[in-house]
Parts: structure tokens; sequence; C-alpha cells
């Protein structure tokens, strides 16, 4: 096309015609903008489409992420529920008529099964790492979406500390009971002896339940764990929940 021009200006300047010379070079100009800023144009799509698809990356691995760390959330507050009951049944046999129905084979497999049990979410971040420390969370169009990402963190360290309260008592617990009784005798009582004797076995576990400092921790460890399920891990679902959300209407608004 500018070929076609030049030659057409040439012609004009040999004809003397110096107006229709003028024009044609305008145009000739026109075009090479019109086709510079045309390739502009497609070279800026290029780069929203590859931003575009970055951030879809992004969007989907986060989706995955997210959907896993819920279903270990669920399990850890099924988890949360199942120790909360079997510390109630432990509270029980500090009534003295409840621990003198009970047989030390009960009472040694309910402090066996309360004792057993670790409740700690340990959800999986790498991709909500990666994309804060590389400094591509930005890639993140929606804001809203970004600062509940970016505050993640946070909660679950304060999800951390509640989790250490409870850890704390438990082992307050486990301590106060190897001063009462030998756990030699609660493993024999469940039916998992340890081989050989020892002169601290005895097989009366009651004992445990005339220590005050005891019931006292065993409460403290319900009320903690009460309020781990009910307060703290059902915040964090409904934040996990909102990003979540978040996150589909994100995928669903940027098509396939």
């Amino acid at each position: 096309m500018i070929k076609f021009f030049r030659r057409i200006r040439e012609k004009q300047l040999l004809e003397g015609r110096v107006s229709k010379y003028l024009l044609y070079a305008i145009g000739e100009i026109v075009l090479v903008v019109i086709g510079i800023l045309l390739a502009l144009q497609i070279n800026n799509w290029n780069d929203l489409n590859k931003e575009r698809q970055k951030e879809r990356i992004y969007l989907e691995s986060l989706e995955s992420e997210f959907r896993t760390n819920l279903e270990t959330l669920n399990q850890v507050i099924a988890s949360c529920n199942k120790l909360d009951v079997q510390l109630g049944e432990i509270l029980t046999f500090f009534d003295t008529q409840k621990s003198d129905t009970a047989t030390p084979e009960f009472i040694a497999l309910s402090l066996g099964k309360c004792l057993s049990y670790e409740v700690v979410y340990t959800p999986t971040t790498g991709v909500q790492k990666d994309l804060i420390s590389s400094g591509n969370l930005k890639q993140i169009g929606n804001a809203h979406l970004r600062q509940q990402i970016a505050s993640f963190e946070t909660s679950l360290e304060t999800i951390k500390k509640q989790e250490s309260k409870s850890l704390d008592l438990k082992k307050d617990i486990t301590k106060s009971i190897n001063g009462i009784i030998s756990m030699r005798s609660i493993f024999k009582l469940v039916g998992n002896p340890i081989p050989g004797n020892s002169k601290f076995e005895q097989l009366d576990i009651k004992p445990v339940f005339d220590n005050m400092a005891l019931e006292n921790n065993f409460i403290l460890y319900q009320a903690i764990t009460r309020t781990t399920g009910n307060v703290y891990y059902q915040s964090l679902k409904k934040d996990i929940e909102t990003i979540m959300e978040l996150i589909t209407k994100e995928l669903n608004s940027k098509g396939a």
C-alpha cells in the first residue's frame, strides 16, 4: 500500500501537481500512524490475554487449595466435637456415684480416648504464600479477594495461639495423671498391656478423680475445646467459604 502511494506521489511531482502530492503524502502518513496504532492495540490485547490467563491459573490453583483446606477443617471440627463429648464423659467420673458404677476398664478407655485426640488444623498454604512472596497477588483483579487471601495467614496465627492453649492443658492433664496412676495400668485396662511387671502397677484407676486441680484442668480443657470449635474454627470456615465464593464468581465472570 505504501509503495502504491509512493508511485502516485512521484507521478504527481513529475506532473507538477504539488497540492495532490501533499494530499497523498498526508494520506501515507495517516496510514503509517494507523498501522502503528493497530499494532500497539494488538500487542495490548495479547498482553491483556496473557495476564487474564495467568490470573485464571492462579484462581484455579487457589480454588483447589482452599477446597482441600475446607475439607480438612471440617474433619478437624468433627474431631473437636468428639473431643468435647469425650471430655464431658470424663468430667462425670469426678462424681463419686458415677465413678463407683463405672468399671475401671471403661474409665481407662475414656481417658485413653480423651488423651489420644490431637485437634490441630494444618492447612495447605503453598499457593497463597507463593502469590504473596512473589508479589503476584496483584494479578488477582478482585480487591476484596486479594484482601481476604492476604489476611488468611493472620487468621491461622490466631487459630494456632488458641490450639496452643488447648495443647498446654492437655500436657498438664497428662502430667497430673502420670503422678497419680501408672500408665502401665491404663494400657493393661484398655487391653494393650505392656510386657513385664512393675511395682507401680495399680488397677484401681478411681484415685485419678480425687484431685480437684485435675478436674479444673479438664473443665478448662473442655471450655477451650468448645471455644476453639464453635468460635475460632467456625469463623475460619466462614472466611474460607467467602474466599471460595469470590474465586468462583471471578472464574465465572472470565468464562472458559
